[in-house]
This record gives structure tokens, C-alpha cells and sequence, in this order.
């Protein structure tokens, strides 16, 4: 084969494995201050779109106020969804949220007084979640990890 072939094959290839893998992960990590934004299939939602818009409050001040999760969540209803965002050093974020009528899309505040994400691992109890921790205020963009959707029926 030629040479100039093959590498072009392989770029459309990295392309595509790079498009499969980050389809299902959100990754903010580093200091980069532009939206993030995945889209995936789960179990009960179709289409569900994860974006994190960045506040621009000035160099290295970067945040983010909320998580807006979209998509078609019908089947989801009676399910709860729990957010889990990677913080620097080990430390996790996490919002919780019961999807109790059939909706396109919810969104997650990070705010200290009436937001959605505690620094504290949500607590099984009855097969539901339970928020646990303190609010959260909001996070610096430069600080935003991976961040991992998860919903289920039940929680232990």
C-alpha cells in the first residue's frame, strides 16, 4: 500500500477511536476555559447531552456555576441520578437528583447556599440517595475532572 495512505487511515482511525472513547467520558481537566460537552446513550436515556458552561470571571477565575444534562429522560422517571465530579487531590463533588416526571433535561447548580453539589458522598438508604456533606459553591474551571453520570433504580 502507499505510505501516504496508511497514514491517513490511521489519522481517520485515531479520530474515531478518540470519538468513541471521549463520547461517554466528560474530561475538563487542566486550565483550558472553554465549555465542556459529551454526549452519550444510557440504559433509560437517549441522546443525553452533558454540558458545563465556564462563567468568565478573569484569568485563572474561570468557574462553573452549573451542569445542564439533557436528552430524553422519560424512561427515567422514578430513578435517581447522582453526579459525581473528580476535584484536585482526590477529593469528589457529588449532586443528587430523583427524576420524578418525564423531562428533557435538568440542571445542577454549584452554589454554597441552595445548590445541588455536597462535598460528601451521597448515603444509600431505602434504595434511594441522600445528599451528604456541604454545599458547594462555585468550582474553577481549572479544577473541573472527569465527571461520571450514573442512574439507577435503586442505590446500596
Amino acid at each position: 500500500m502507499n505510505k501516504r495512505l496508511l497514514i491517513a487511515l490511521a489519522a481517520v482511525i485515531s479520530v474515531f477511536v478518540i470519538g468513541i472513547v471521549g463520547a461517554s467520558v466528560l474530561n475538563l481537566t487542566g486550565s483550558d476555559s472553554a465549555p465542556g460537552e459529551a454526549k452519550t446513550d444510557a440504559a433509560c436515556a437517549t441522546n443525553m447531552v452533558v454540558k458545563t458552561p465556564v462563567e468568565t470571571e478573569g484569568h485563572d477565575q474561570n468557574s462553573i456555576v452549573h451542569m445542564v444534562i439533557t436528552g430524553n429522560l422519560t424512561a427515567c422517571v422514578g430513578q435517581t441520578l447522582r453526579a459525581e465530579i473528580d476535584m484536585p487531590n482526590n477529593a469528589h463533588v457529588w449532586a443528587v437528583r430523583k427524576i420524578t416526571t418525564e423531562t428533557s433535561g435538568l440542571t445542577l447548580n454549584f452554589n454554597a447556599t441552595n445548590g445541588d453539589f455536597y462535598d460528601g458522598k451521597p448515603v444509600p438508604s431505602n434504595g434511594d440517595l441522600i445528599a451528604a456533606g456541604n454545599r458547594v459553591g462555585p468550582v474553577l474551571a481549572k479544577d473541573f475532572g472527569l465527571a461520571t453520570i450514573t442512574i439507577a433504580k435503586s442505590w446500596e
